[in-house]
C-alpha cells in the first residue's frame, strides 16, 4: 500500500468518525453532517491530519483553479528558491483582472466584451476564498462556539484540551480529540459519546470503533485488530455497563454499548464521498465471523446484517435512549474512567464527546 493510499485511509476513517459524531450530536441533521462541514470541524479539531494545508481529501475537494495555483506556487518556489504563497499569486491575478474589467467599464464609447474575464475573475475569487485560512471562530462550523461552560463531572482525559459548542437544542457538546503523535500511525478511529440525562442526572455512553473494510469484508486476524476489539470489550462489557438494571420497565434494546463500524474504503480522492456502514455490537462478532483464506477470520456484510444496525437506526435509537449503556451515576462513570487506560490513542484517533 502506497504512502498516499495510507494517508487517504487515515483521513477517511477519521472523517467518517467525526461525521458519525456530528450526526449523533445534531440528531441526524443532514444539513449539518455533510462531509464538507465535517471536514471543516475535523480541520479545527485535528489540524495535523485534516487541516486545509495538510489534508489530501480537503485539497481534492477544492476547485481546479485552486489546485492550479497550488501547483504554480510549488513550482515557482523551486524555480526562484524562495517560499511562494498560492494566495499571493491569486491576489496578484485578481488585481490584474479587476483593472482590465474597470477599463472596459470606463470606456463607454467602445464597449468591449468582458464575459470571459468576469468568468475567470469569479474563479479567482472562489480560489481566494478556498485558500484563505480563517480563524476557527470565523468558520461556519457545524455548531456555535460556547465559552465558560462549567461542568463538574468525570472525564476520560483531563490532560487534553477540550472545545465546547452549543447544540441547536440548547445542549452543550464538549469535544476532545486524542490521537497518535504522528498521523501515519492511525489504524482506525473511535467515538466515545456521553449523553447526559438532565432529568435523572445520569449518563449513558456508547463506544464506536471505525475500521476500513474492502468489498464489504473486514479481516479480524490481525493482532492489532484483535487487541483493539479486546480493549473495547474490557472498557464496556467487562465493566458490566451492558447489564440492564433490575426493575427498569421502559422499553429499550439490550444495553449494548460497544460497536464495530466497518467503513467503505475510498477508492480514490476524486470519487463522491459516500460511506455506508453497519454498527455491529462487539458481543455479536464471534457469531458473525467467517473463516477466510488460510483460516483467517473475517466479517462479511451478508453474515452480519441480520444483527447489525444501519447508521440511521443507530443514531436515532441512541438519541432516544433505546441503545447504549445503562444509565450510570457520576460515581460509576468515574470508576469506569479510572480504569480506562485500555482506551488510548497510540494507534487510533479517539473522539471523546460529552453532550450535556
Amino acid at each position: 500500500m502506497s504512502n498516499t493510499e495510507d494517508r487517504i485511509n487515515q483521513e477517511w476513517v477519521t472523517l467518517n468518525a467525526i461525521r458519525g459524531m456530528v450526526k449523533i450530536a445534531s440528531k441526524g441533521s443532514m444539513t449539518k453532517s455533510t462531509y464538507d462541514n465535517s471536514l471543516d470541524l475535523g480541520g479545527a479539531l485535528y489540524p495535523e491530519l485534516l487541516g486545509p494545508e495538510k489534508s489530501v481529501l480537503k485539497r481534492e475537494r477544492e476547485s481546479d483553479t485552486t489546485k492550479e495555483y497550488r501547483q504554480k506556487a510549488e513550482l515557482k518556489a523551486i524555480k526562484d528558491q524562495v517560499e511562494v504563497s498560492p494566495l499571493d499569486l491569486v491576489f496578484k491575478d485578481i488585481e490584474e483582472y479587476d483593472s482590465l474589467i474597470s477599463i472596459a467599464k470606463e470606456n463607454k464609447k467602445d464597449k468591449k466584451r468582458t464575459d470571459q474575464l468576469k468568468r475567470k475573475l469569479g474563479q479567482l475569487q472562489k480560489a481566494k476564498s478556498e485558500l484563505e485560512i480563517k480563524p476557527h471562530s470565523e468558520n461556519q462550523l457545524i455548531f456555535r462556539d460556547a465559552y465558560n461552560v462549567e461542568r463538574d463531572f468525570p472525564e476520560l482525559s483531563k490532560g487534553h484540551a477540550h472545545k465546547d459548542f452549543q447544540l441547536p437544542d440548547g445542549n452543550y457538546l464538549r469535544l476532545r480529540v486524542l490521537h497518535p503523535d504522528r498521523p501515519e500511525h492511525i489504524t482506525g478511529a473511535d467515538i466515545i459519546y456521553e449523553r447526559h440525562n438532565k432529568n435523572t442526572d445520569k449518563v449513558s455512553i456508547v463506544v464506536v470503533q471505525y475500521k476500513i473494510w474492502e468489498d464489504k469484508r473486514l479481516y479480524l486476524s490481525d493482532s492489532r485488530m484483535k487487541g483493539q476489539i479486546e480493549k473495547m470489550k474490557r472498557f464496556t462489557c467487562d465493566e458490566n455497563i451492558c447489564e440492564q438494571r433490575k426493575g427498569e420497565n421502559s422499553y429499550r434494546f439490550p444495553c449494548c454499548s460497544g460497536f464495530l463500524r466497518p467503513t467503505d474504503k475510498l477508492q480514490n480522492v476524486e470519487q463522491k464521498f459516500i460511506s455506508t456502514g453497519e454498527h455491529l455490537p462487539i458481543c455479536r462478532i464471534d457469531e458473525c465471523k467467517l473463516s477466510g483464506r488460510k483460516g483467517g477470520e473475517l466479517l462479511e456484510y451478508e453474515k452480519m446484517k441480520e444483527v447489525s444496525l444501519s447508521t440511521e437506526l443507530f443514531e436515532d435509537l441512541f438519541n432516544r435512549g433505546k441503545i447504549g449503556s445503562k444509565e450510570l451515576s457520576f460515581e460509576e462513570l468515574k470508576k469506569l474512567y479510572e480504569a480506562a487506560s485500555v482506551i488510548d490513542s497510540s494507534d487510533t484517533v479517539v473522539i471523546y464527546a460529552q453532550e450535556f
